[in-house]
């Protein structure tokens, strides 16, 4: 799998956050935050990063737990909101706009009530937010927990992520992870679970009501201009009904769908997910 990031450099602490940082943008560009999905790592935004570095200051980060990043007891979402904002603060050092994945997006969400002045701006790909705690995609990550049982076994586990079946039947029949090609063929994804923290996937798969109602109040208090991009329901998605548009109400935000496109927008569809944030990332340039 080519590295298409900067060099990885580690942010001290507990845990340890390793980022990857491609330094000044144009003058006058306001900085960006790249935040992944549960149980990716920073080299899921390789299609986008290089892209957007043309112009801007882009820092991704690794999730605790996830990637190089260290592990944690802790993997609630006011944690993992804090290592955003240790990001945003001791790495970034100016406000940015976060552009942040599926359960990214609820660690943006929360961290821009956390750390007023910090975030000018939100995109948030297909967020996981009302179906927080409500059980959703627990067959798919229970098999996960138990293939991370093998992962000392090369051939098994590789066997095991290749047997994860897929939200819903791909365009040539696809039905579990072996059958995909591309960009999440089962190398890659091998490669993002390998250094999985399990504990990070009994955390999450243990998504508690209290925690749904932190993320519900940040919802409410959330006051920073949105993008929201919205995955097709048919293709898979974290969104539940009418909820893409409740939230553009709730925030007054710009909505953009992706008809025929997965959960995974930026990965499979770098060049349409791109289009849309230009406009919005001039509209909150840093004055």
């Amino acid at each position: 799998m080519p590295n298409r990031l900067p060099r990885a450099k580690t942010l001290k602490g507990d845990p340890k956050l390793v980022y990857y940082d491609k330094g000044e943008g144009r003058p006058g560009e306001t900085p960006l935050v790249l935040v992944h999905g549960a149980t990716l790592r920073s080299e899921d935004w390789e299609n986008i990063h290089p892209r957007l570095a043309t112009r801007y200051r882009v820092v991704a980060y690794d999730q605790r737990g996830h990637g190089k990043s260290g592990h944690a007891a802790d993997y609630s979402l006011d944690a993992l909101a804090g290592d955003l904002l240790r990001v945003l603060r001791d790495v970034v050092k100016a406000p940015a706009i976060v552009i942040a994945h599926s359960l990214g997006a609820a660690v943006a969400v929360v961290a821009a009530t956390r750390g007023p002045g910090l975030i000018r701006g939100l995109v948030l790909e297909d967020p996981y937010l009302a179906q927080f705690g409500t059980g959703w995609g627990d067959d798919y990550y229970r098999l996960l927990r138990a293939a991370l049982d093998k992962v000392a076994e090369p051939g098994a586990f590789r066997t095991a992520i290749g047997r994860l079946p897929l939200p819903v039947a791909g365009p040539r029949g696809e039905r579990t992870v072996s059958d995909v090609r591309g960009f999440y063929a089962p190398e890659r994804l091998v490669t993002y679970f390998t250094p999985l923290d399990p504990a990070f996937v009994d955390a999450f798969r243990a998504q508690s009501s209290a925690e749904a109602d932190v993320l519900r109040a940040a919802v409410a208090a959330s006051r920073v201009p949105v993008l929201l991009l919205a995955a097709d329901p048919r293709q898979g998605t974290t969104l539940a009904d009418g909820e893409a548009e409740a939230l553009r109400a709730t925030w007054q935000a710009s909505l953009v769908r992706f008809p025929g496109v997965g959960h995974r927008i930026h990965g499979t569809r770098p060049e349409p997910f791109l289009e849309p944030l230009e406009p919005f990332l001039r509209a909150n340039r840093t004055l």
